[in-house]
């Protein structure tokens, strides 16, 4: 039964889901009170990556961050992705944990630890990869949607920065969400055996929406951000929600027709 290997999972990885979820709130507390001084560790190597990408040298400026003054751009501690670094580790550590080890269950714990560890620097290193690619798009895409006579109505600066980062994002995150699974992939046995066709479908592609509506929506609606400015929090939830839908069904779509071709 579900519940029953659930209960299992929980005690045989209780330990590396109570790191996980100390990883996340710790480091989204320190984030929230951190200026671009204390996020040099990963704002430096991915303004260096934007550089390598665009062509576009940037200079540092304390407690603002990497500025070009030619482009009026600065990559700041908002646009240190430390948000999507988040979702990535807690995507990796609580999809696949349980799977580190043998198929017998022998290892489990010294390879929990090893996966745990190098979920976070996966998560580090694959953050500075995307948030430099979607750093690049900030900078030219918005340009030729400027062009007089281009009326694009609801699509506001404001907007097209979300929609922008939520496209980069959660399609990476699906890609890496992949990655872990093939890695993690276990030829002898799935996590839940005995589902359904259509639950199984949604316990193999579900973890990466969930964890980034958890973080980038949910913990933002618990804190009550929408006190602030309903409108602007429920727009913004809107198109985050339909982008990553879109996004989400075609990943499902897609692997349901893989798992067919090899079945």
């Amino acid at each position: 039964m579900p519940l029953q290997r659930i209960r299992t999972l929980l005690k045989e990885n209780w330990i590396f889901y109570l790191t996980g979820a100390a990883f996340v709130l710790g480091l989204k507390l320190f984030y929230s009170q951190a200026d671009a001084d204390e996020l040099k560790w990963i704002l430096a190597p991915t303004s260096r990556w934007v550089s390598i990408l665009s062509g576009i040298p940037f200079e540092y400026m304390a407690h603002t961050g990497f500025v070009n003054h030619d482009i009026r751009f600065i990559i700041a501690s908002s646009c240190s992705g430390i948000q999507f670094m988040l979702i990535a580790a807690a995507t990796l550590i609580f999809s696949f944990v349980h799977r580190a080890g043998g198929a017998d269950g022998t290892g489990h714990m010294a390879a929990g630890i090893r996966w745990t560890a190098f979920s976070v620097v996966s998560a580090y290193l694959f953050t500075i990869l995307v948030n430099g690619l979607r750093i690049v798009l900030s900078i030219y895409i918005p340009g030729p949607l400027e062009m007089p006579g281009l009326a694009l109505g609801w699509l506001t600066p404001s907007s097209l920065h979300t929609l922008i980062g939520t496209v980069t994002y959660f399609s990476s995150l699906l890609v890496l969400y992949r990655l872990g699974d093939l890695l993690t992939e276990r030829k002898t046995q799935t996590d839940f055996p005995t589902l359904k066709p259509r639950l199984f479908l949604l316990t193999k592609c579900a973890p990466p929406l969930f964890w980034y509506f958890f973080i980038v929506l949910g913990i933002p609606f618990l804190n009550r951000a929408w006190q602030k400015d309903f409108k602007k929090f429920a727009d913004y939830a809107v198109l985050v929600s339909v982008i990553c839908l879109l996004l989400f069904f075609a990943y499902c779509l897609i692997f349901k027709i893989r798992h067919k071709e090899l079945s």
